[in-house]
């Protein structure tokens, strides 16, 4: 998957994966920009008052277009690394920013296998071995800025 030295972590992805990359990222873009119809929305904006209702929705009002923002922002950048094709070097901070994306691109795949804990098995389909993959280049980015503090 890649390499780390000098400070730089070097991720060298293939042609499938960089557009798949490509794809998610597009993707996990135009869920964020929705208005709230698609129900992975709640794994990536937990409601803040689930007993006040009135609560939760003003709490959404004011933070919900900031955190999007920011989202589709770190989203953007990987684009951005990722665009030259599939050698990307990132240093150590470039590399914390993408945890999150993973992390929610994570949170959308497992809602839609159904996934609720981490125990529940991850079906050996084209959709899990995505959720695989994201899992295993998080895995990477997270021992390698590890290695290089």
């Amino acid at each position: 998957m890649g390499q780390c030295g000098a400070r730089v972590i070097v991720l060298e992805f293939t042609t499938a994966e960089v557009e798949l990359l490509r794809t998610l990222l597009t993707q996990y873009d135009e869920i964020l920009q929705q208005p709230g119809d698609d129900p992975a929305l709640e794994r990536l904006f937990p409601v803040a008052y689930r007993d006040d209702p009135d609560a939760a929705a003003e709490f959404a009002r004011y933070t919900r277009s900031g955190l999007v923002e920011h989202k589709s922002s770190a989203a953007g950048s990987i684009a951005a690394a990722i665009a030259g094709g599939g050698s990307v070097q990132l240093d150590p901070q470039a590399a914390e920013r993408w945890l999150p994306v993973l992390t929610d691109l994570r949170l959308i795949i497992a809602h839609r296998l159904g996934i609720v804990r981490d125990e529940d098995e991850v079906p050996r389909d084209p959709l899990g071995d995505v959720y695989h993959w994201l899992a295993e280049l998080q895995t990477y980015l997270i021992d390698a800025i590890e290695a290089l503090e």
